[in-house]
């Protein structure tokens, strides 16, 4: 297949880069990485002391084949638009990133078409959505069920399911508990040994639903029910991590409800990619 480059806002509305809809991709440049590494010298010889990814910026050469019609269509688009996301889609599949577009220059009409220079800043590296899903019910013979895109890991029945992390880093968990708990834990474990446990102080008769975000620009619990929603960031036992991060390569991940009773956690993280 050929690549596909297109955009998509915090409403789902999408701004495709393609012939079809008369705005193409003349240049393109940024899609590679590169690292800010410093070094000790040692009597000429070089260790490695800090390494740090670096924003990236991508630059593109837009062609809009409907001239000022398509670069307004372009602007009322980008202007309205809150939040952006850059997808890039090839035969090894499919990521994205949050960007904001920083400038778009526009050329005189020539031959019916519309150039326009822009320049994107990349707000986060290429990211890839991935889930699981844990039901501590065993209720025998569990299946696998394989899925392209998104990620879905197989279902366990027995209260824990293993993921892989194929990023360099460790990414934010955002966690979805539902049914009755008790003093409910989430644990990550990597070769036999507990890296980071979640533990809240409850007890839950009433089948919520408590939400557990780590991404540290917005980490909050929060408990849904039919009669509202309620903060429940002081329910943390504070001797535990609680905001879990995601370590890289495989992990297991264990749920406890801490009750006989049906219970379900769902788990939901972000893959990163330095590139395409």
């Amino acid at each position: 297949m050929r690549r596909k480059l297109y955009l998509v806002n915090e409403v789902g509305s999408t701004f495709y880069f393609d012939y079809a809809h008369k705005c193409i991709i003349e240049e393109l440049d940024g899609l590679g990485f590169e690292f800010d590494i410093e070094y000790s010298d040692f009597d000429a010889d070089f260790v490695e002391t800090k390494r740090k990814i670096p924003q990236k910026q991508i630059n593109l050469n837009l062609i809009f084949i409907d001239g000022y019609i398509g670069f307004t269509r372009f602007r009322e688009y980008v202007t309205k638009s809150k939040e952006i996301r850059l997808f890039y889609e090839t035969v090894v599949g499919k990521k994205y990133c949050y960007i904001n577009i920083v400038s778009s220059s526009k050329t005189q009409l020539e031959s019916k078409i519309l150039r326009s220079e822009d320049k994107i800043d990349c707000l986060s590296l290429w990211l890839v959505n991935k889930t699981a899903h844990i039901d501590v019910v065993d209720v025998g013979g569990g299946k696998i069920y394989s899925y392209s895109y998104p990620y879905v890991y197989a279902v366990s029945f027995n209260g824990k399911v293993t993921v892989n992390n194929n990023s360099p880093r460790s990414v934010p968990l955002t966690l979805r508990l539902t049914g009755n708990c008790l003093n409910p834990r989430v644990i990550i474990r990597q070769n036999g040994v507990d890296v980071q446990t979640l533990r809240l102080i409850i007890d839950e008769r009433e089948s919520p639903t408590i939400v557990i975000c780590s991404k540290p620009t917005n980490q909050y619990i929060r408990r849904y029910t039919a009669d509202g929603e309620d903060d429940y960031y002081d329910k943390q036992d504070f001797s535990y991590d609680n905001f879990l991060f995601l370590p890289p390569g495989e992990s297991e991940i264990f749920f406890d409800p801490g009750v006989r009773e049906e219970a379900t956690c769902e788990i939901d993280f972000k893959e990163e990619y330095i590139a395409h």
